[in-house]
């Protein structure tokens, strides 16, 4: 799938790496497909228990964090969410398989029988407000780019090089 490297060109493009990958970066899963910042991966944290529930780094250990594709895994995403917040300094990023172009709004996902939680923009703006305490939005946003709209919807368009996601950036207040 490479959900990263599908969008690095991209982010470049629009500065999101000038400003959001800056410093010391903490990856939360990244197996095949890490984030390459200044030519080098960032330091990897790839979840051998599953957990990202107690993350081995002290409070404020990185300047950013950066995770795709992980936090549908769990089922308590907002306790994961104050975890990342927690080890970084400044910004969380990560990205999410939308509940309506990646699970074609079926539940439970017939796509990843390992997804449990799903998110539309709407859920994701609502989740986030429980986080208010320890950071703002940034952005909340559809990643789409090459998603064919009216393609057949029981095919799984990400295995090319559509994207079908959510991307959001948090700051830590």
């Amino acid at each position: 799938m490479n959900e990263t490297s599908k969008l690095t060109e991209k982010r470049r493009a629009l500065g999101i790496y000038d400003k959001y990958f800056v410093g010391s970066g903490l990856e939360i899963g990244g197996w095949n497909d890490p984030l390459i910042v200044d030519g080098k991966p960032i330091t990897q944290h790839t979840l051998p228990d599953g957990s990202t529930h107690n993350l081995p780094f002290a409070d404020g250990s990185f300047d950013f964090v950066y995770a795709s594709h992980v936090l549908e895994h769990f089922k308590s995403p907002e306790v994961v969410l104050r975890e990342w917040l927690r080890v970084a300094r400044e910004y969380v990023y990560f990205a999410v398989p939308d509940f309506f172009l990646y699970e074609k709004g079926i539940w439970p996902s017939k796509f990843n029988a390992n997804h449990h939680s799903r998110f539309t923009v709407k859920s994701m703006e609502i989740l986030l407000k429980w986080l208010e305490d320890v950071c703002t939005v940034e952005f909340c946003r559809i990643e789409d780019n090459g998603y064919d709209y009216a393609a057949d919807q029981q095919i799984d368009q990400t295995r090319g090089k559509a994207s079908a996601q959510i991307e959001v950036c948090l700051k830590k207040r």
